[in-house]
């Protein structure tokens, strides 16, 4: 039996304030929205989330989930390998 991989919310926000100018008391719960995260800031970070876990996720499934916590929650259900 195999078990169902989750990625801790805490390794999306890493990406977010490593590549992304956010604030430093963001949390996993803070809205992208809040955070003036475009479409195409959020494109970038959908490209680097599949290369860094190997699933494929697009800007506009990040901007739904919309938060870091949802971020995760997404790639962990589509079977994140990283």
């Amino acid at each position: 039996m195999t078990g169902r991989v989750t990625l801790d919310p805490e390794a999306v926000l890493d990406l977010l304030k490593t590549h992304f100018d956010v604030p430093a008391d963001t949390d996993v719960d803070t809205r992208f929205e809040s955070l003036d995260l475009d479409s195409l800031v959020l494109i970038e970070l959908s490209v680097i989330l599949t290369k860094r876990y190997g699933v494929e996720v697009a800007g506009d499934e990040l901007a739904a989930a919309g938060t870091p916590a949802g971020a995760a929650e997404l790639l962990s259900e589509k079977g994140v390998t990283g």
